[in-house]
């Protein structure tokens, strides 16, 4: 998946090499790539305030990653089996996943 920062000045992107990516949406160029995920990445999402990313893998985990500097702030376990979407809840407070 793919998901515009609320500034609409970034995309995110899940990949099937276990990484999230950050890209420049006006050049195109890569910012970051944020690394901790042990397979593919499915689905990637912006909080509402654009400070943070969070990551659904089929490794059966969801990430939050600070999205200015990349580093992984938690990990969070539950899920039996593959995680294919996440999403932030409008206050940017809380997570589902699925």
């Amino acid at each position: 998946s793919v998901d515009w920062s609320p500034d609409g000045t970034k995309l995110g992107s899940a990949s099937c090499d276990c990484t999230v990516k950050i890209w420049n949406a006006v050049t195109g160029k890569l910012i970051l790539t944020l690394k901790g995920h042990s397979n593919q990445v499915t689905s990637v999402v912006w909080s509402p305030d654009g400070t943070k990313l969070a990551s659904a893998s089929v490794d059966a985990t969801v990430k939050i990653w600070n999205a200015v500097t990349g580093k992984w702030i938690l990990t969070l376990v539950g899920h039996s089996g593959n995680v294919t979407s996440v999403d932030w809840s409008p206050e940017g407070t809380k997570l589902a996943s699925a």
